[in-house]
């Protein structure tokens, strides 16, 4: 399991989401409903949908790292949490967009970008243990 480089990157995706809950994506002013700003953090506890969407991350990551035995089914698990982040970024871009006011993205924005590469890097190397496996079958 920890031979294949497809573990790493599916540890860097799991620790990326897991630290996305202390590290803020944006920061920026909110209205309150009686028009006082205050100024808020988004991370990945700030709305109920972030936390769960980034939860089922962390859990589909970690399923995926533990079904190294079935190739395809961890192929299909990369290729939800790619859809999964691709999602989760989106939500956060309509919350930076639509429900703060002189948002300034952070740095640790790119720990979205870290999951959504560590995902996609696992799916390849997966593909490509698939690969050497056929190759190595059909030259028996």
């Amino acid at each position: 399991m920890i031979q294949r480089v497809q573990t790493l990157w599916l540890l860097l995706s799991v620790m990326a989401a897991g630290l996305s809950f202390f590290f803020p994506f944006a920061t920026g002013w909110m209205l309150l409903p009686e028009g006082t700003p205050i100024k808020a953090q988004v991370d990945a506890g700030y709305q109920l949908y972030l936390v769960v969407l980034t939860f089922l991350i962390m859990l589909l990551g970690g399923v995926t790292l533990f079904s190294y035995q079935n190739r395809k089914k961890q192929q299909w698990y990369c290729l939800l949490g790619l859809l999964l982040c691709t999602l989760l970024g989106a939500l956060y871009l309509r919350i930076l967009f639509y429900e703060l006011k002189e948002s300034v993205p952070s740095l640790t924005s790119l720990l979205l970008v870290a999951q959504w590469a560590g995902f996609l890097m696992a799916w390849r190397g997966i593909r490509h243990d698939e690969k050497l496996i056929k190759e190595q079958d059909s030259l028996r």
